[in-house]
C-alpha cells in the first residue's frame, strides 16, 4: 500500500503582542508553514507510532485480516449487525485460541466501506486515535483494529442489548 500524504493548513494563527496598541496583533501562517506536508500513517506499525506519540490510553489490539475472518467466520451475512456511511459491521467472537494473551469476548467489527481515499483513510484513523485514548463506562470500547493492504477495520466490545439509538428511540 502506498503513502498517503495530504497538505496541512494551521487552524491556529500566532498572536503576539504590539507595544503601540492594547489589540493582539494576529499573524497569518508563512508561506513555508503553508508548504509542510505530512505524511499520514499507512500500515499497523506507523499507525501505532503514531498513536503511542498521542500518548494512548488503551491498549489496543493490532489484527491481520485473516484473523479478522476467524473472528467473523469469513464475515458471514448472518453475523451482520448492521451498516452505515462507514460500512457494514459484523457480529464476532474473539477465541482464547486465536492469539496468546488475548481473552474469549464478543466484538462488533466495523468493517470499511473499501473508500481508501484519503478522507476515508483519515475518518478510520481519527476513530483509532481517539476511540483509542478514551475509557469511560459509558462508552463502547475499541477493542482493536486492522489496517492491512486496503482493509481498515474496527473492533469494538460487542454491546448486546443493542445500539444506544435503538434504546433510546425505540
Amino acid at each position: 500500500m502506498g503513502n498517503c500524504w495530504f497538505r496541512w493548513k494551521p487552524s491556529i494563527y500566532r498572536v503576539s503582542s504590539n507595544a503601540k496598541s492594547d489589540s493582539p496583533k494576529v499573524e497569518s501562517p508563512t508561506k513555508e508553514e503553508e508548504k509542510t506536508v505530512y505524511k499520514l500513517p499507512s500500515n499497523p506499525e506507523e499507525v501505532e507510532d503514531f498513536r503511542r506519540g498521542d500518548l494512548a490510553v488503551n491498549p489496543l489490539v493490532v489484527f491481520s485480516f485473516s484473523e479478522l475472518k476467524v473472528i467473523t467466520s469469513n464475515f458471514r451475512q448472518d453475523h451482520v449487525l448492521g451498516g452505515g456511511g462507514f460500512g457494514s459491521v459484523y457480529k464476532g467472537f474473539i477465541s482464547e485460541d486465536l492469539r496468546q494473551g488475548i481473552q474469549s469476548l464478543q466484538v462488533a467489527v466495523k468493517v470499511h466501506d473499501g473508500d481508501n481515499s484519503h478522507q476515508g483513510h483519515r475518518e478510520w484513523l481519527a476513530e483509532v486515535i481517539y476511540l483509542g485514548q478514551l475509557s469511560h463506562p459509558n462508552l463502547v470500547k475499541l477493542v482493536g483494529y486492522c489496517c492491512e493492504d486496503e482493509h481498515r477495520v474496527l473492533i469494538y466490545e460487542y454491546m448486546p442489548r443493542g445500539s444506544v439509538e435503538n434504546n433510546l428511540f425505540s
